[in-house]
């Protein structure tokens, strides 16, 4: 690795990591949106405040989807042991300390800020700071901490009230916390100008951080799923799952960008919202009636989507039997020469305490455990007598034929499923749970054409 002068002065070295990371991101997400990027100003002092609910993967979707070498701050206890420092400071890391790191140390800070603002007047690239101070395991807001504001003041001092310093909030919006192969949606939003708050914030600093911060969390709170409720948090996260589709045919939405699904959750959680103030017994049924629903379906070993594609046709099932049984072999190939760095991260994992570190330490450790193992695996090839192109043609298909695996193992989960509702399509257990179904369908309905037609939200 090689050092560099200042922290945000370009590396070409860095360069090269940020390309390999994002190569291996877009592996590890199946499908990644990021819709708004005009929004973040170029050549100017930008600051960009994105939600934190995913650990070392939310900064991340940061480094591998915009072509700047931010520069973060993190927590100071992380930064132990000389070697670290320097790998931490060479990925553009500096440590904010807390009181609970102790007084002596809060005094450090006073260096970071100043590298701060440094940072934010060169103008290089962006300041990643995230707003919340802390990750959090539910999709919402937190409170924010006074940090973030304080530091774009102090920044804004050299404009003045002229335009200057600016924070663009972000929304960050995971299929999953988890899992490998899910899908990323970010949404950008448009940047708040410190320099209207200068003049309040020379009057009264602390009403002017206030205020700064109360604009950012309205805007932040827009680009993010933000479920405020605690009670019923769990029926509108389950309705997102199943109801996101008659959503946007009600809202007109045809496409399936994460876009527009992440526009029709909005326009459902507002509208719940506003049942939730005026009518808090429909929400209270509605949730029941869930609940009964989830556990019949678990009862059952299904999933919702099956009921919801309604009919199965035996015909389609046994041509989708005849083509898995034709593609085992490719799962059997891939699933064989990917299996001891799969268990190898597995069992890694499986030690994580905090739920929000697996993805982070699963992409970490796959960027470097299959690269290794797949290195290993050619060694070993060059030492039998196959072909150069055989041996080279084995170690190009064992990466590609180990996520076909993964994606097969999936599918073949779902046709299990598929085959468990057919066989049992006219039983009772069956005919009760698509009942439950219709109605809780329809009493959604109900309520978001209540809402629409009250004009309490977009329709």
């Amino acid at each position: 690795m090689f050092r560099k002068k200042k922290i945000d002065e370009w590396a070409w070295d860095y360069w090269l990591l940020q390309q390999y990371a994002k190569f291996c991101f877009h592996i590890f997400y199946r499908k990644i949106e990021v819709i708004n990027r005009q929004n973040i100003p170029k050549n100017q002092p930008v600051i960009l405040a994105p939600n934190h609910q995913n650990a070392l993967m939310d900064a991340m979707v940061l480094v591998c989807n915009t072509s700047y070498q931010n520069i973060f701050l993190a927590r100071a206890d992380i930064f132990k042991g000389k070697r670290l420092i320097r790998f931490l400071t060479y990925l553009n890391i500096m440590p904010i300390y807390r009181i609970r790191d102790g007084i002596e140390n809060v005094k450090k800070n006073d260096v970071v800020f100043e590298k701060t603002l440094q940072v934010l007047h060169n103008k290089n690239n962006p300041l990643i700071l995230f707003p919340e101070g802390n990750h959090g395991n539910r999709r919402r807001l937190r409170q924010l901490v006074k940090g973030l504001f304080r530091i774009a003041f102090q920044a804004q001092e050299k404009y003045g009230s002229q335009k200057g310093v600016k924070i663009v909030p972000v929304g960050v919006d995971y299929g999953h916390y988890q899992n490998f192969r899910t899908t990323l949606f970010v949404n950008i939003g448009k940047p708040i100008e410190v320099s209207q708050f200068m003049e309040a914030y020379h009057e009264n600093p602390v009403m002017a951080i206030n205020q700064m911060k109360d604009r950012f969390g309205e805007s932040l709170s827009k680009q993010m799923i933000d479920i405020q409720t605690e009670e019923y948090y769990d029926l509108y996260m389950y309705l997102r799952k199943i109801f996101n589709r008659e959503m946007r045919q009600k809202l007109g939405i045809s496409d399936g960008s994460l876009s527009g699904k992440f526009r029709a959750d909005k326009v459902m959680i507002d509208g719940l919202n506003r049942e939730l103030e005026t009518k808090p017994e429909s929400i209270r049924e509605l949730d029941v009636l869930v609940k009964e629903y989830q556990s019949g379906l678990k009862k059952a070993g299904l999933r919702d989507w099956i009921l919801g594609k309604g009919k199965e046709s035996f015909p389609e099932l046994v041509v989708a039997s005849v083509l898995k049984a034709a593609f085992f072999p490719v799962f059997l190939f891939g699933f064989i020469n990917n299996y001891l760095p799969y268990q190898f991260i597995k069992k890694k994992t499986q030690r994580i305490k905090d739920p929000q570190f697996v993805s982070s330490f699963r992409y970490v450790l796959g960027m470097i455990v299959f690269p290794v193992w797949y290195l290993i695996t050619g060694c070993i090839l060059a030492f039998t007598p196959l072909p150069f192109w055989s041996e080279l043609l084995y170690v190009l298909l064992v990466p590609v034929t180990g996520l076909f695996a993964y994606h097969y193992y999936v599918r073949v989960k779902k046709f299990l499923g598929r085959w468990r509702f057919f066989l049992n399509r006219n039983s009772g257990e069956i005919m009760d749970l698509a009942s439950i179904r219709k109605n809780i369908f329809n009493r959604i309905q109900v309520i978001m054409s209540r809402q629409i037609a009250a004009n309490e939200i977009p329709g």
